[in-house]
């Protein structure tokens, strides 16, 4: 392969392969995070990262979060990583098309479970797959923290009582969960999380699919929207945080035994601050006045049947670009099964 993996993952324990550096006391390491938005549910737990490795390094390993895109777009994090402008990202396979296609295995419509940990561990297992590490390396990058988002709720200006009333819906929502709703006449498009706020107040989309509920909190969507349906679910957005392979090679063996200890433990402690975020988003949604619908089994039962067409669609696109997208499909079904039982 002219593509050499830099770094293997192993399950559970997954440890990143390494060059060992000397690296005397007092010389401090600093990296940079870009980020996009503000800090919210999904970065906070960054904040405790930060802070433990500065504090179990005795600061000489000092991480600053850059949000606002101050360190470039969200669609151009790989390329920034990739040319080393940075030493950590965050990355949605669906804001850069086509630079990680077999990740957004993960962005297939109502593939993923419902419990935001076993999300996130799905994604451990994925960066188990030489494919899916081969496809990072492309860009010079290792995964950081499997941090996955949550399960996509909607929230509209239009209600939604049954799949129908998704046709001529102008919708933000990914590719892969998209192509379910154009077989009910939905118009997708996809605008990144900043641009959400003003695409819902000007009327250019009349719904969104973003991680419920905190990104509709922080994006404040909620002030511009008159329905939410917090049971669509119909999967979410593959996005994680890398790092850039040279920055994460040049660490002592040290801080990345110290690192790992937090990646193991990504899952469970991104998935509480979730639950926390529901805890305090849901109330505010209320006295909001924003009315809740919860779309009847039946009729999300009608858009979840229209899914195998659109996994065997993206099996064959991902073969016809010579990728192994049988193979990744089967693999990621299979880790399904073992981490959520169905």
């Amino acid at each position: 392969m002219c593509i050499t993996i830099v770094c293997s993952i192993f399950m559970v324990g997954v440890i990143f392969n390494y060059v060992p550096q000397a690296v005397s006391g007092p010389d401090v390491i600093t990296w940079n995070v870009a980020l996009w938005g503000g800090e919210r549910d999904w970065t906070r737990p960054l904040h405790r990262w930060v802070d433990d490795m500065a504090k179990r390094t005795n600061g000489r390993w000092q991480i600053k979060l850059h949000y606002g895109s101050v360190l470039g777009p969200a669609k151009e994090h790989f390329d920034g990583i990739k040319a080393g402008l940075f030493e950590a990202c965050q990355f949605c396979c669906s804001y850069a098309p086509g630079k990680t296609p077999l990740h957004s295995v993960h962005e297939l419509p109502f593939i993923l479970p419902q419990d935001a940990q076993q999300i996130s561990e799905l994604l451990v297992a994925l960066w188990e797959h030489p494919a899916l590490l081969n496809e990072l390396a492309k860009w010079k990058a290792v995964p950081l923290l499997p941090a996955a988002l949550p399960q996509d709720g909607l929230m509209s200006n239009k209600p939604i009582y049954k799949a129908e009333d998704f046709n001529g819906l102008r919708v933000r929502i990914s590719g892969e969960q998209a192509r379910v709703l154009t077989m009910f006449g939905a118009v997708p498009a996809m605008v990144p999380g900043p641009d959400m706020y003003e695409a819902m107040e000007r009327g250019t989309i009349d719904a969104l699919a973003t991680p419920w509920p905190f990104a509709f909190g922080s994006f404040k969507i909620y002030e511009v929207s008159k329905y939410a349906t917090p049971n669509f679910a119909p999967g979410s957005k593959c996005c994680a945080y890398v790092a850039n392979r040279d920055a994460w090679n040049a660490l002592p063996e040290e801080f990345k035994k110290l690192h790992m200890e937090w990646y193991k433990k990504a899952p469970k402690i991104w998935a509480e601050e979730y639950k926390k975020g529901h805890d305090k988003w849901i109330p505010i949604f209320k006295e909001r006045g924003i009315e809740f619908i919860e779309l009847p089994a039946e009729e999300r039962g009608k858009l979840v049947s229209k899914a195998e067409i659109v996994y065997e669609d993206w099996i064959k696109r991902m073969e016809k670009k010579k990728l192994p997208g049988r193979k990744v499909f089967d693999y990621f079904m299979a880790k399904r099964k073992g981490i959520s039982g169905f």
